[in-house]
């Protein structure tokens, strides 16, 4: 009887440890986390009855981060974690958790980082071994089942690590204690007295780097070089230096032409596996596509070339069909396979080009440089050889991308991370007003689905999914929520956005700044409790970058210098890691010189609908425009002048000065191209 009893107890228990398992499990709906339902392994999510149950079974805990668009994420799923002997062998001595990178990316950064210093790699799928305490025992990215090409078999690792678990407890303890003292340094404050004039160090490494035959810098793979191309643009608008413009040109001409842009569509992948720009991964993140959508927006009005402006365009046009979400804000990603192959969505074979082509496939082969190359698997992926235009070219494209079109497509994560949807809000307007294309009224929906959020709650989660509030916010959900708020003020002169802004504004200063810059996340996990100061671009904009320029923005418009003073302390509290990493940095160098000479803003003073719209029609690099129409709430001295003045005008203000009122559109776009710009210039 005593037997069974105890038989009865345990099956009762393990029944409740299966559905912990499959509540943390499914607790979030990440597609990425959810495919291990289906998974041999028996997952868990990152919570804490995970690291529990490791802890009283006396096990290690494996982690596998990745993400739903990542390729290789899903060949590891089925081609490791679905092994009967990996499975089998995971399930007896591991508990296996799955961390959705972009859910958490609080998670994620903290283990990326301790993969890069024990084996110099990081990367998606991330494989990190824990103790039940949070202490990394090692970490790898992909690894097959079973040792080939060089690397390390899954079956090897998993008893290598239950070895040294089992047997140098004392040793892993140590190796963490060193691990966490190295990330602690670089994460500890470098504080500096920030030179604005240091970015001649930036720009001469910049063209140290840069590759003269096919743009962009360093070798292979490449991601698009977004910060340090925002940087490039800002520097040759005051500097007007001529290699400045040709390090620019040459990368966002060869990333408009490569393969990492989807020539039928719109939008560009996430990076290339080669220097030429033309073998990518497949996967779209919203975040990559929101940030060069606004600048080549920018990079159209500064050098005038049409093909930025049909770049820009076919960013908006990939997110009028797939990315939007109805009530406001936009999708996450779109994955990189469809059933099973990577970039099927997007490769050609030959024989099908012909066959869909016919008589002009000699055309298309001239243009796409169909038979330049050996394709991988026999597939290529579309990119300019030869620039072609006419009504031939048209209807190659016209005929490709319609036998594309009965293709499935790729799976689409229809999660709205607050952030990115900012960025893409952002971004519509900014290429609204300065290159005439953007859905301004799907991006003015998403900053009042947010804004309302805000005032309701106070705050925001870092996402939302199906309507339910995912993951802990990060410093750059506020920080481009702040900027897409300014901007979404420019054009419509809405207060309600100022004051979401303002908020957002205030929990930046107050709950994310301390001595060491802004913080990733205000609460940090307790199992990776090491606090992360984002500095690196990524090469999206890193989050002190971010903060730093929104606030810079936001002190402007309603005159508190507070914003910009929190501003300068970040950067002041990290220069000394800018200096060392240099153009890693570029974001926050570009918001040391906003922050340095001011972030140039034009004050529409009086109901002008022509000034105001000439205002938001003319360039200067991250300026900001101001339509003050009635009452205006914000003690700012040089606005309450110009209340008091002539209207309706405008004023350019930009390095620490206000111009004259102007009134006409012509003086006002004179004026915003020269007024003060030798303050801005550096040598």
């Amino acid at each position: 009887m005593k037997r069974f009893i105890n038989y009865h107890l345990f099956g009762q228990f393990g029944q409740y440890m299966e559905e912990a398992r499959i509540r943390c499990l499914t607790e979030s709906k990440s597609p990425f986390v959810l495919e291990g339902l289906r998974s041999r392994v028996r997952w868990w999510g990152w919570c804490r009855e995970a690291f529990e149950a490791a802890r009283r079974e006396g096990k290690p805990v494996l982690v596998d981060v990745g993400a739903v668009w990542c390729h290789w994420c899903h060949v590891m799923d089925e081609k490791t974690y679905n092994d009967e002997e990996v499975a089998a062998y995971i399930n007896q001595h591991f508990v296996p958790i799955k961390v959705d990178r972009d859910e958490r990316p609080d998670v994620d950064r903290r283990l990326q980082e301790a993969a890069q210093l024990i084996s110099g790699q990081a990367g998606w799928p991330l494989t990190v071994f824990m103790t039940p305490e949070g202490e990394v025992i090692w970490a790898a990215t992909y690894l097959p089942p079973r040792r080939e090409t060089g690397l390390p078999g899954m079956v090897e690792v998993l008893e290598a690590v239950l070895k040294a678990y089992r047997e140098k407890r004392g040793d892993i303890s140590q190796f963490h204690r060193d691990l966490t003292r190295e990330l602690a340094r670089w994460h500890a404050p470098a504080p500096g007295e920030p030179r604005p004039e240091a970015q001649l160090d930036v720009l001469a490494a910049l063209a140290s780097s840069f590759d003269e035959e096919f743009g962009g810098f360093g070798g292979a793979p490449k991601f698009p070089p977004i910060t340090q191309l925002e940087l490039l643009l800002f520097r040759h608008f005051y500097d007007e230096v001529g290699v400045y413009r040709k390090m620019a040109e040459a990368t966002l001409t060869a990333m408009a032409r490569g393969g990492i842009y989807d020539h039928l569509l719109g939008g560009f992948f996430r990076y290339s596996t080669d220097r030429y720009w033309l073998i990518p991964h497949y996967e779209k993140l919203l975040i990559d596509n929101a940030e060069l959508l606004a600048l080549y927006a920018k990079a159209y009005r500064q050098f005038g070339n049409p093909l930025y402006r049909k770049t820009a365009a076919g960013i908006v046009k990939w997110l009028d069909v797939f990315m939007r979400a109805s009530g406001g804000g936009y999708y996450a990603s779109q994955d990189a396979d469809v059933e099973g192959e990577e970039g099927g969505y997007y490769r050609w074979g030959l024989n099908e080009v012909k066959e869909v082509l016919g008589e002009l496939y000699p055309v298309a082969a001239r243009h796409f440089g169909f038979e330049t190359r050996p394709w991988p698997e026999g597939k290529a992926t579309l990119y300019v050889a030869e620039p072609m235009e006419g009504p031939e070219v048209e209807e190659v494209y016209r005929r490709l991308a319609e036998a594309r079109g009965r293709r499935k497509p790729p799976y689409t994560d229809t999660t709205v991370y607050v952030g990115w949807s900012c960025a893409a809000a952002y971004a519509e307007l900014l290429s609204a007003r300065l290159a005439s294309v953007g859905d301004v009224g799907h991006a003015v929906k998403t900053l009042e689905l947010f804004a309302g959020h805000l005032a309701r709650v106070g705050g925001f989660p870092h996402g939302f999914r199906e309507g339910r509030p995912v993951g802990r916010p990060t410093v750059e959900d506020y920080a481009y929520c702040v900027l897409a708020w300014v901007e979404g003020f420019s054009h419509t002169a809405r207060l309600e956005f100022i004051e979401a802004a303002r908020a957002a504004g205030e929990i930046l200063a107050a709950r994310y700044l301390d001595a060491g810059g802004f913080r990733d996340v205000e609460e940090v996990d307790p199992v990776v409790a090491t606090p992360h100061y984002p500095v690196l671009d990524t090469p999206n904009f890193s989050g002190n970058a971010l903060a730093s320029i929104a606030l810079a923005a936001l002190s402007e418009v309603v005159g508190r210098r507070d914003f910009a003073e929190a501003a300068y302390k970040a950067v002041s509290a990290v220069y000394g890691k800018m200096e060392r990493v240099g153009p890693s940095a570029a974001g926050l160098w570009l918001a040391l010189g906003l922050l340095s000479w001011g972030v140039p803003r034009v004050v529409v003073v009086g109901e002008s609908e022509e000034m105001w719209k000439a205002a938001l029609s003319i360039y200067r690099p991250w300026m900001v425009v101001v339509p003050v129409q009635g009452d205006w709430p914000y003690k700012d001295p040089a606005v309450r002048s110009m209340l008091s003045g002539p209207k309706p005008a405008a004023y350019i203000c930009a390095g620490n000065a206000c111009s004259l009122p102007i009134k006409t559109a012509a003086e006002l776009e004179k004026a915003v191209a020269e007024f003060m710009k030798n303050t801005y210039k550096l040598a």
